[in-house]
């Protein structure tokens, strides 16, 4: 029977012999690709549960996809004015908005409510509605 002093000495020589040498590296490209693998599963994992928490989840920190009804913003109708620029007939909810577009702003020129209409609406006749509105309203203040 050995004794536990042999025992002990046998298994510090099986160490020594194991180890690497002085100077010598114990890295190895395959412990490397490895480790960047566990990476990359755990942020997939990470990735999918954030997905499957907005998607089913009950959470409000974050936007949920499709918070609006997906008819809730359709641009009925659009006429280019030069290049860049644009007026547009835009229905969002049950508004109408006339936006003046330009490279670099947005300027809602007037809103209205929508009627119950079809969605392809003729830009002309929209115009020509506006002008009648507002030609009916300043033609009883002049005088001439």
């Amino acid at each position: 029977m050995d004794s536990p002093f042999v025992t002990v000495a046998n298994a510090a020589a099986e160490a020594q012999r194991q180890a690497p040498a002085l100077g010598e590296s114990s890295f190895s490209f395959g412990g490397y690709i490895q480790a960047v693998g566990i990476l990359c599963l755990l942020l997939a994992v990470l990735w999918g549960g954030v997905w499957l928490a907005r998607r089913y989840g009950k959470f409000n920190f974050m936007p949920r996809p499709g918070a609006f009804p997906r008819d809730s913003l359709v641009m009925e109708a659009q006429m280019p004015l030069g290049p860049r620029k644009g007026l547009m007939v835009v229905r969002f909810l049950n508004r109408r908005l006339l936006l003046g577009v330009t490279d670099r702003h947005i300027t809602l020129l007037t809103e209205e409510n929508a009627n119950h209409e079809s969605r392809i609406a003729n830009f002309q006749k929209i115009m020509e509605e506006a002008d009648n509105s507002d030609a009916g309203g300043s033609s009883g203040s002049s005088t001439g």
